[in-house]
Formats: C-alpha cells, sequence, structure tokens
C-alpha cells in the first residue's frame, strides 16, 4: 500500500491523525518546554533553584527568597479584579439589537452556570506564569431528567500536556482546521467503557518527569476537526435568507401565503465540527458532528503570541525572571552563610589590663554595670579594644541588590505596584510607577480579552442549535439581575394578524466584543458619584436618571425602591423605547390598546372638581338628614299627641259606656222587681179569686 500524503488531510484515517499529532507536538515542543519549566520554577518545592547547582550545594544554605510569585499575584490579582465585558451587537441580515440583548444574557447565563470567572481566572493565572492555557465549550443536558441541553465553558486541567492545534497564526487559534484534547481515564474507568480494548495511552511530548507519585491514568484522545458539508441558501423577497432543509419545506406554504417568494439560490459548503475518540491501537468511537461550526471549541489563551520565521511562539511573566531569581536565592544564601561562618567581634587585650578584673571582663555581654574597670600596660596604650566580627563579601551584597532591581525592571512591577513605598514618595509619583506597572502587566489582561471574545463567538454560533424554539431560558444581566424569555415564541400582531416569531436566534449575524476595566461594584460607586456630581450642574438629571442612580446603590432594598421609581418614570413615558426592558414593552403596548389617558393636570382638575361636587352632595344630604330628623321629630310628637288624647278620649269613652252598662243593668233590674212584683200581685190575685172561687163552690 502506497504511504498516505501527510499534506492531504483524512481525518477517518487513524495513522495520519497520530501523525499530525506528533507533527503538532513536536513544533511546539520548545515552547511547551520553557512553559513546564516556568510552572514547576513557581510551583514545585526547590524549583526555584538550578537543580545542578541545588545538588552540588548539599550541606550548605540553599534558601529560596521568592521575588516571581509576588508578582504573579500582583498582576493575577488586578486581573482578577476587573470585569471582562462580553458586548454582541447586531452585524447583519435580520439581526435587531433586540436579539443582540438576548444573545447578551444567554452568553453571561452560560457563563453563570459554568462557573465561567473560576475557569477564566484560573487559566489566565496559569498563562501569565507560562505564556499558555486554556479552555473549551461542550454541550450538556440540563439535568438527567430533561431532553434540553445547554453550552458549557470547561477548564481542561494540565493543558500543557493535554492540548494541542494544527497550524495557526492568530492569538486564539481560531484559524485552526483541528485539534487534540488528551483525556486522563483510571484503567478501571477505561476497561469498563471499552472492555474490548487494551489499554493504551496516547503520549504526550514531555520528555521529563519531575513528580513520580501520581495517579496511573490511561490518556485517551479527542480528534476535533472541521469538515466541510455542502448545502444550499435561498434569498426570500423579504430579504431573508434561509438553508434549504426539511424545515424550509415545512415554512414554503406559510411563506407564500404572506407573499413571501422564493427570489434565487446559491450552494455554500459550511463547516461543522466532528469529533471522535481514539488511542493509540485505533478509533475508540464513530465520528460525531457537534453543535459547533466554523470553529473549533477548544481555545487558548496566550501571552505574549508572535509568529516570527513561520513559527508561533509565546511566553509568560515567569521566563525571564528565572535567571535573576536564581542568582537572587545564591547570592543571598551565600551571604547569610558567610555571616554565620564568620568569628564573632571579640575585645583584645593583655594579660596585665585583665589582672584582677577577670571576672568582670568575662561578662561583658551580659552584665549591666555602668563602669568596667581594667589595668592600664604601658605595652599596649588605651582601653581593650573590639576586633573581628562578621565580615560578608560586599560583591554578594552587591548582586543581591542588582538582582532584586532586575527583577522589578523585568516584570515591569515595582514596589509601588506591590504595595510598598519605601521612597516615602509623593502620590503623585507613586501613581506614575504604577502605571509604569500596568502597562507592563496589561498585555495579559489583552490576551485573556483576545480568548473570552472568541469563546463567546463560539457561543453565538452554537447557541440557536441548541437552545430550540418555544424554550424558556434566563437573560442574565450584568449586574446579577435576570429576566425569562421564550425562544423562538410564535405570537399574533394584533396589527397586522399574522405570527410573528419573537426571539428568533436563528436570524442575522452578530459580532462579538470583549473589553475589560473595573469591576462592576467599582463602576457602580463610580456611576454614583459621577450622576451625583453632574446633578450639582443639572438637576434634572438627578429626576431623569433616578432609578439608574438607587440601582447603582449597593445597599439592602435599595433595589425595590429603584423599582418603584423606574415604574413611576415608565408611567410618565420618561424612558426611552429603546431602554425598556421585555417586560415592560408588554406592558405600553396593552397600554397603548386601551383609551389614550388624559392630560395629568386635567385629570386632577376634574378629580377636583368631581370632590367638590361630591363634598357639596354631602353637606346637601347632611342637611337633609337633619331637617328630615327634625320633622320626624315634630311627627312623632304629634302621634304621641294624638295617642295621649286618643286613650284618653278611650277611657272616656269607656267611663261613660260603663255608667250607661250600669245604668242599663239597673234599670233591668227595677223591671225584673217591677215585673216580679206584678206577678206577685197578679198571682195573688189569681190565688185570691181561686180562693174565693172555693170558698163559693165549698159554700156551695
Amino acid at each position: 500500500m502506497a504511504k498516505r500524503d501527510k499534506k492531504l488531510p483524512n481525518h477517518q484515517d487513524h495513522e495520519w491523525v497520530l501523525a499530525r499529532l506528533k507533527d503538532a507536538q513536536e513544533a511546539d515542543h520548545d515552547n511547551r518546554e520553557r512553559a513546564r519549566e516556568a510552572h514547576l520554577f513557581c510551583d514545585k518545592r526547590n524549583g526555584q533553584w538550578e537543580p545542578t547547582v541545588y545538588e552540588k550545594n548539599d550541606g550548605k544554605p540553599r534558601y529560596t527568597f521568592d521575588l516571581v510569585n509576588p508578582i504573579i499575584d500582583q498582576i493575577a490579582g488586578d486581573m482578577h479584579q476587573s470585569d471582562f465585558d462580553i458586548r454582541i451587537t447586531p452585524a447583519g441580515g435580520d439581526a435587531s439589537k433586540d436579539l443582540a440583548i438576548t444573545y447578551d444574557g444567554i452568553v453571561r447565563n452560560i457563563e453563570n452556570i459554568s462557573g465561567a470567572t473560576s475557569v477564566y481566572n484560573r487559566a489566565g493565572r496559569a498563562m501569565i506564569k507560562a505564556g499558555l492555557d486554556g479552555w473549551r465549550v461542550v454541550q450538556k443536558y440540563v439535568d438527567d431528567n430533561t431532553f434540553d441541553q445547554d453550552l458549557v465553558i470547561e477548564k481542561v486541567n494540565n493543558f500543557l500536556d493535554r492540548v494541542w492545534f494544527g497550524p495557526h497564526e492568530e492569538p486564539d487559534a481560531s484559524d485552526s482546521q483541528y485539534a487534540w484534547v488528551l483525556t486522563g481515564l483510571s484503567p478501571e474507568e477505561f476497561e469498563t467503557k471499552y472492555p474490548d480494548r487494551s489499554a493504551a495511552s496516547v503520549e504526550s511530548d514531555r520528555t521529563t518527569e519531575s513528580y513520580f507519585h501520581r495517579t496511573d491514568l490511561v490518556m485517551v484522545g479527542e480528534w476535533l476537526y472541521l469538515k466541510d458539508e455542502p448545502r444550499e441558501l435561498a434569498l426570500m423577497s423579504n430579504g431573508s435568507v434561509h438553508e434549504v432543509d426539511e424545515a424550509y419545506d415545512a415554512l414554503l406554504d406559510e411563506m407564500s401565503m404572506a407573499g413571501i417568494t422564493e427570489v434565487r439560490r446559491r450552494k455554500r459548503n459550511k463547516r461543522c465540527v466532528y469529533s471522535r475518540l481514539f488511542d493509540v491501537n485505533g478509533w475508540l468511537t464513530e465520528p460525531r458532528e457537534t453543535v459547533f461550526q466554523n470553529w473549533i471549541p477548544v481555545i487558548p489563551c496566550y501571552a505574549n503570541f508572535e509568529v516570527i520565521e513561520d513559527k508561533a511562539t509565546y511566553w509568560g511573566a515567569v521566563e525571564k525572571l528565572i535567571d535573576p531569581q536564581r542568582v537572587f536565592n545564591y547570592s543571598l544564601s551565600r551571604e547569610i552563610e558567610e555571616g554565620a561562618l564568620a568569628p564573632r567581634a571579640k575585645y583584645w587585650m593583655t594579660q596585665k589590663q585583665a589582672a584582677g578584673h577577670a571576672d568582670t571582663l568575662s561578662t561583658m555581654n551580659t552584665n549591666t554595670d555602668p563602669v568596667q574597670f581594667f589595668n592600664p600596660d604601658p605595652e599596649l596604650p588605651g582601653p581593650p579594644q573590639q576586633n573581628g566580627g562578621a565580615q560578608v563579601n560586599p560583591g554578594l551584597r552587591n548582586i543581591s541588590e542588582a538582582m532584586r532591581s532586575i527583577v522589578s525592571v523585568t516584570s515591569g512591577m515595582f514596589a509601588a505596584n506591590m504595595g510598598e513605598n519605601p521612597g516615602l514618595q509623593s502620590g503623585k509619583a507613586i501613581e506614575a510607577l504604577q502605571d509604569r506597572g500596568d502597562l507592563g502587566s496589561n498585555k495579559y489582561t489583552a490576551a485573556r480579552e483576545v480568548s473570552q471574545r472568541h469563546t463567546a463567538r463560539i457561543l453565538v454560533n452554537a447557541i440557536p442549535r441548541v437552545y430550540e424554539p418555544d424554550r424558556q431560558v434566563r437573560l442574565l444581566s450584568e449586574d446579577g439581575t435576570y429576566e425569562m424569555a421564550t425562544i423562538g415564541q410564535k405570537v399574533m400582531d394584533q396589527q397586522t394578524g399574522r405570527l410573528v416569531v419573537l426571539n428568533d436566534l436563528s436570524k442575522g449575524t452578530y459580532d462579538v466584543e470583549c473589553s475589560s476595566g473595573p469591576s462592576f461594584k467599582s463602576r457602580q460607586n463610580e456611576t454614583v458619584r459621577a450622576i451625583t456630581e453632574i446633578g450639582q450642574i443639572d438637576p434634572s438629571i438627578i429626576e431623569l436618571s433616578s432609578d439608574v442612580l438607587l440601582g447603582n446603590i449597593p445597599t439592602p432594598g435599595m433595589d425595590q425602591v429603584a423599582a418603584r421609581k423606574r415604574m413611576q418614570l415608565f408611567q410618565a413615558g420618561v424612558i426611552p423605547d429603546d431602554q425598556l426592558t421585555n417586560e415592560e414593552q408588554a406592558m405600553k403596548a396593552q397600554m397603548a390598546q386601551q383609551p389614550p389617558q388624559e392630560d395629568p393636570n386635567m385629570v386632577l382638575a376634574k378629580a377636583e372638581e368631581a370632590k367638590a361636587q361630591a363634598d357639596l352632595v354631602d353637606a346637601q344630604t347632611k342637611q337633609a338628614q337633619v331637617q328630615a330628623d327634625i320633622q320626624l321629630k315634630l311627627k312623632q310628637i304629634e302621634i304621641d299627641t294624638y295617642n295621649s288624647e286618643t286613650k284618653r278620649l278611650e277611657a272616656q269613652i269607656a267611663q261613660a259606656k260603663a255608667m250607661a252598662d250600669m245604668k242599663a243593668t239597673g234599670a233591668k233590674a227595677a223591671k225584673d222587681l217591677a215585673d216580679a212584683e206584678a206577678q206577685d200581685i197578679e198571682n195573688d190575685a189569681v190565688l185570691s179569686g181561686v180562693t174565693r172561687l172555693v170558698e163559693r163552690v165549698s159554700r156551695g
């Protein structure tokens, strides 16, 4: 079989991929070795000594007086205190400012859920030391119970030994066509994932090992490469551009009903990123298409990146400090050794001078006697003399001070930058030295800006393929507040009667910028100070920007005050439309459908007039009520009087009736008595007549 030409890419040829990895390692080997030395110099015990010198001085002072790590801490600390702000702006097509704000919020949220600040800071510190470090962007499921996925920014540990790029000349490796990322698996993990394979690690280019007690790992490689795939684009009559696929075919009828027609087509390749795992013996997986396009989602962070003689070079802050630091350690250790071994200072005298005073003379370094006696000796006039003592080689002292100065000058970090003011310099002098130090350290911050900008470009490019329509996402703002938004939500336009898509991330193209500056908290204080100072000149500024002023005061509860003030300004129509939030825009649209509101002054006047009328009606009502109460009381008096009179008359009638009844009863009794008497008389008369008749008959 003929040998394959290594210049022709063959992403499926395992041997070709291993050969290209070897080429990349050899091309960058010298840079990597110096970067590894810088790491060991800073982090390994006794790393700031040359190994041969350290071994040769066994048994002698071998001290480390670290001047380098404080410089690294200072540069990294300044970087950590800065905010790296990603700004996404519309660039073309159907891009809009609102969609750019949506992208801003999603990118910040991705950084938040990834803990990206920690990832960036760790990589930034390593980049300052060695000149190279980095991270990668991956796609992951949100959790084990959903099909939703997120983009995540991950730190690549041991970047120097595990990541290589194909040929590139851009400091963010955006022009690289492929890359390798090695991952360490324990032998048990490897056997579990690949039970039919024998463990065989992919080798790094490291030639020496400084640490021997390490975890046993099997290094598995991931091959990431760009592959061109043909596609067809369609230009529509409304200016929109669609990729001709199944989704486009499904939309044709709807666009036709809306009067949108296809103007023309053209073919263009799209560059998709593929991933495949391998070891030394062959492929471990099949090629897998990722959601990434145009760029490999592995981002290096280079310091002092240059392309010289067609070779990429880089170096960190430590590389040029190694020699003066090692000389400083050696010279100062020698100073300490000579000082420690030098004889102590002693008093020299004759025996005649000491005769009779030996006890006090031998304790001069411990007694507190104010007077010391001695015997004069003509052979040695004068008192006893002290001679000897530590005599350090002045050349060593000069070397130590020179190395200390060289470290400061080489690093660009002076005493003022390190928080010192040994010369009691003025504030202006300190600021001037700090500015000089900033000039030397700003390049590391700028290098991180380049890498974070490229990271944001990768995210913006991949977001439309990960965050699908109708998915609710969190949009994170710079100050940590957030709002929820639905991607690709279809709503009915009340004016046109057509369905429109909100937050359609598939539209338009966008530019990405990254800038660094003071932290958000520092900028909050600066905002408050600036608005307050300007407000002293133009008081209307305070009123117009009071919500911004209150929102930047980091005091508990102030956010609620700012929200109330913003609502007041919103209702007054002071806030421009392009500064309204999505919620405020929805509220404004709802208010627009309602009848227009009257002038507040007219509303106030009408309200006052209505209140006056209400007060008048209330007073009239109260007066009518009083009059009604009086009439009611008078009527009640009349009723009471009438009732009283009626009762009196009824009593008289009852009395008269009672007397009449008594009279009637008496008359009846008299009549009955008269009738009884008349009956008695009549009975007596009849009885008398009968009696006489009987007598007559008897006489008969």
